[in-house]
């Protein structure tokens, strides 16, 4: 700072500055208080901010306050500049001192779980650790002591930032009243020169007027010559006044010397006004804020002198402190180097070999067994699938170790949970889809299949298609065709109705006699291998569940004939009696579900 400026901010907030010529005051959002400066004290040396012989007189330039302002503002970016530089070194040594401290940590983490125990190697490591940690230490001070030099310096500018802008704000307002002054006296400069220009209008007008000959050719040659130079700025007035009286024009006149007088008066008294605003600006005011502009210069100057010193100084003394750590100069411990030195490698391994030797087994010489691959329960499913459709009765039930096809039991549980009183059990199809979905999961293994959840459930006609489909793709089908044909004998073709007389279709039942048909019917059944014996009465006793809900379900024993008669007892490969077939075996299957009782007790 100057040595002749002072600044001092005033505790009420406002901001003034005083000099010792004038004690001026200037209103403004802080104080600064600096004694006052000669003019020829106020000059800027081309090459240095002291006084030399080669200097300019700033009051004297216009402009030399702006050219001062911009000098601050370089002097400010500067330090700002500074400011960014040691945020970013900051932030430089403390990533750098993190990392290193990091990896020094790690290594001797990893060095302890190496089991490298007391040899001379882990000891040595320890040692260079440390060391590593100390240099991290000293990084993370050091960028500790930049981070504060940053925040100090920021804090500065901001602060200084305050004082230039409220230096130039005080230059402006001075200069917008000098302004404003003058804009105000250029109005009555106008004004005075309007109404002595009516006054003078009038002098000549009521010169013309007294002079001999009326306002002729005659009159005074001064009246004359002063017309002349009037000219044709005020040729156009006379007409305002023609016809006028001598004693009108007279008064008109002495009204227009007041006006002009008045109008002078106001003129004077404005200029000298300006004038005295004008001198206070120029001769003490400018000189004081220029004073005060060099001093915020020289002072922010030293102050980032100083502050790149002190960087200078703190860098140095860490990296001193860097290679003291590395390679101390006073003895008290051994360098980098010396520590390496004292590795010996061989008495390591000597170690090493002698203790792992007495904690160490004998080989297995012996042969490696046969390890066979655990498959998951879902994969040995897809590996060895256990078919159902295409495969006989007798060898999937002798596969599975069951008296009644697994498919066939879970269908009509669910169908008797489920599917009793659905209109159409049976004779409505499921969706296609989901119908040989369930047909490909019971293909590949009957027993994960869940029919009591899913798609079964909100339409039980998919689980009643597949047993319908099973039923009809079971090779041989489910009677073999001994006792299919044997069966079929009892109703021999010649007692069908022609389809009109629906009652008349099973009352020659008496021809035969019912006992006749029950016991032969029994016979064919009791001549079935078991496996097909029992799988044939569980599908009939739960037809009978169904056809007693009847009344729910509309699928009497009629209705599930037709269903399943050609699947239970498939017709021959003769299209020409396929339909005679048909009607058979419908009226077989009905009679059996009409005599269940009977007929299976009797087997």
């Amino acid at each position: 700072m100057a040595a002749n400026t002072v600044y001092r901010s005033d505790t009420a907030g406002v901001a003034s500055v005083h000099t010792a010529n004038t004690g001026a005051t200037i209103d403004g959002g802080q104080s600064y208080e600096t004694q006052a400066h000669h003019p020829s004290q106020l000059s800027f040396a081309a090459s240095s901010m002291q006084l030399s012989s080669t200097q300019v007189d700033l009051t004297e330039i216009d402009g030399g306050l702006a050219m001062l302002l911009e000098r601050s503002r370089q002097s400010l970016n500067s330090c700002k500049e500074t400011v960014s530089f040691l945020k970013n070194r900051s932030k430089v040594e403390e990533d750098y001192g993190r990392s290193l401290q990091k990896v020094a940590q790690h290594t001797l983490k990893m060095m302890d779980r190496s089991g490298a125990g007391q040899s001379t190697q882990y000891a040595a490591w320890q040692r260079l650790v440390e060391v590593h940690e100390t240099l991290a230490s000293n990084r993370m001070k050091f960028s500790i002591t930049l981070s504060e030099m940053s925040d100090y310096l920021g804090n500065y500018v901001k602060t200084k930032e305050g004082v230039r802008r409220r230096l130039k704000e005080t230059e402006q307002k001075y200069q917008r009243a000098i302004e404003d002054t003058e804009v105000l006296l250029e109005k009555a400069r106008v004004k005075y020169e309007m109404q002595c220009v009516e006054w003078e209008k009038l002098l000549v007008r009521s010169s013309k007027n007294d002079a001999p000959g009326g306002g002729g050719g005659g009159g005074p040659s001064s009246a004359l010559s002063k017309t002349k130079n009037v000219g044709n700025a005020v040729s156009g007035i006379f007409s305002k006044h023609k016809g006028t009286t001598p004693e009108s024009l007279e008064r008109m006149g002495q009204e227009a010397g007041v006006k002009a007088k008045m109008a002078n008066e106001a003129y004077k008294r404005l200029l000298h006004q300006t004038n005295a605003m004008r001198r206070d600006f120029y001769d003490a005011q400018l000189p004081k804020i220029l004073a005060s502009v060099m001093g915020l210069i020289e002072e922010v100057d030293q102050f980032l002198k100083f502050s790149l010193g002190k960087y200078a100084y703190t860098y140095e003394s860490a990296v001193l402190a860097d290679a003291i750590t590395l390679k101390p100069m006073d003895g008290s411990g051994v360098g980098m180097v010396e520590m390496v030195g004292d590795i010996d490698s061989k008495a390591d391994l000597d170690a090493y070999l002698q203790a792992t030797a007495k904690s160490g087994g004998r080989i297995n010489r012996a042969s490696i067994p046969y390890r066979e691959y655990e498959m998951s329960s879902v994969a040995r499913m897809y590996a060895n699938p256990k078919h159902i459709f295409g495969v006989p009765l007798d060898v999937q039930l002798e596969r599975d170790q069951r008296e009644v096809p697994m498919l066939l039991a879970k269908c009509a549980e669910a169908v008797e949970s489920f599917g009793l009183q659905n209109e159409g059990i049976y004779r409505q199809s499921g969706q296609s889809s989901q119908v040989t979905k369930l047909r490909n999961e019971f293909d590949l293994d009957a027993e994960q299949v869940d029919l009591c959840s899913g798609s079964c459930v909100s339409d039980i006609n998919n689980a009643a298609s597949v047993l319908k489909m099973y039923l009809r793709e079971l090779p041989g089908g489910l009677i073999p065709p001994a006792q299919r044909s044997a069966m079929l004998e009892y109703f021999p073709s010649d007692e069908l109705d022609d389809g009109h007389n629906t009652q008349a279709n099973y009352s020659r039942d008496e021809d035969l006699g019912l006992a006749q048909k029950i016991s032969g019917l029994a016979d064919a059944i009791r001549s079935l291998p078991q496996t097909y014996k029992t799988t044939l009465a569980f599908l009939f006793m739960h037809l009978d569940k169904v056809q007693a809900f009847q009344e729910f379900n509309m699928m009497n024993s009629e209705n599930l004939s037709i269903v399943f008669g050609p699947t239970i007892f498939p017709t021959v490969n003769d299209p020409t009696n396929a339909a005679l077939d048909i009607r058979r075996s419908a009226k077989l299957v009905k009679f059996i579900l009409d005599n269940r009782k009977a007929i299976f007790e009797a087997v």
